[in-house]
């Protein structure tokens, strides 16, 4: 479903991406996993069209997507959820879900995923009409999911779900995660917490400044010394 080929990223002056590789396949959760800065973030920021590759390919479904607008890469069923949600905090949570929806004109179907969405979580149902910066940082989370969601994306990239959330808060989110992949869903999960991720994904890519440096099965990685003492907190 989706292939990036040797993409090379920089910010202005400073080299992110250098020669990044990595595929996912129809009904897939993979990972990719690291430490602060390692480009974890820039890489899914550069598959949804936030930034443009110097050198290398950004394919997705037979298409290459890396010269094209982030809105037509939405139209086609690729839709990003941030770091940081990036809620509009103004706006109701049903506001917010609505916006998710923009890119589509079918109102009837876009209703009955809206529903779907407040079953998967139900809390947002709750807050309907609740101002979004009023709500949790975990309801803020559901939030920005619910309406990437909104999208009908059949690849949904997620950046650090977890990030900044309670213990208990961490573990509900990943199993709407895989609630998601369970409904048919295919899901590039970037996110800090290695040990959860590893958990429920199929496969996973460790990237370390720019680069990646590891790929297997996400049983091999969880084995791998390397990982287990670096993300794992193994002991050396």
């Amino acid at each position: 479903m989706l292939q990036v080929e040797n993409i090379e990223v920089y910010y202005g002056k400073i080299y992110a991406l250098k020669g990044v590789s990595l595929t996912v396949n129809e009904g897939e959760l993979v990972a990719l996993i690291g430490s602060n800065g390692a480009g974890k973030s820039t890489t899914l920021r550069t598959i949804s069209g936030l930034l443009r590759p110097k050198q290398g390919s950004v394919t997705y479904n037979g298409q290459r997507i890396d010269k094209i607008a982030p809105h037509q890469i939405v139209r086609l069923g690729l839709a990003h959820c941030p770091e940081g949600r990036r809620i509009f905090g103004r706006l109701s949570v049903y506001e917010n879900l609505t916006l998710g929806a923009v890119t589509r004109t079918d109102r009837a179907e876009i209703e009955r995923n809206r529903e779907q969405v407040f079953d998967l979580f139900p809390r947002l149902k709750e807050r309907a009409s609740q101002l979004a910066s009023t709500l949790s940082g975990g309801e803020q989370q559901m939030l920005a999911m619910g309406r990437a969601l909104m999208s009908q994306p059949k690849l949904l990239l997620l950046d650090e779900p977890s990030l900044g959330l309670a213990p208990m808060l961490v573990t509900q989110i990943f199993n709407i995660v895989q609630s998601i992949r369970q409904r048919g869903g295919t899901i590039l999960l970037v996110e800090q917490n290695a040990r959860q991720a590893l958990q429920i994904a199929d496969r996973a890519y460790v990237m370390e400044t720019g680069k990646i440096i590891l790929a297997g099965s996400a049983a091999e990685l969880q084995a791998n010394p390397q990982v287990e003492h670096a993300y794992l907190g193994g002991v050396a």
